[in-house]
């Protein structure tokens, strides 16, 4: 709020992290409005699951899915998703009628100090 810079001029990302995650979609909606919050920002541009949690990421994308219709999150994207997680958004629906809610984007990490 004190650089005045308007919203509009601003895309602000965030990220729900593995702890939400494991504590369901509930938390993720909660993580999704503690964010707003604390940026004071009405809502979040692009909302990033950030790890394929096994067995619990397909319900923190719809969590998320949800808070974009709620007008929340603007965007919902990934972290650190290889392709067999991908599919298995698209395999549970998440991506929804005409692929509207798909991921923007697959955040990764490359570091040259660091081989995976």
């Amino acid at each position: 709020r004190s650089a005045k810079a308007p919203r509009n001029c601003l895309y602000l990302t965030s990220k729900v992290g593995n702890t939400t995650i494991y504590e369901g979609p509930e938390a993720v909606k909660r993580q999704v409005d503690k964010a707003i919050a604390d940026l004071q920002c009405g809502y979040i541009d692009l909302m990033l699951v950030h790890w394929p949690v096994p067995g619990k990421h397909v319900a923190a994308y719809n969590a998320l899915r949800e808070c974009k219709a709620a007008g929340k999150v603007r965007e919902i994207g990934v972290s650190n998703y290889c392709i067999e997680d991908y599919e298995e958004l698209r395999a549970a629906g998440a991506f929804g009628e005409d692929d509207a809610d798909k991921p923007r984007c697959n955040q990764i990490e490359v570091n040259p100090l660091l081989f995976r």
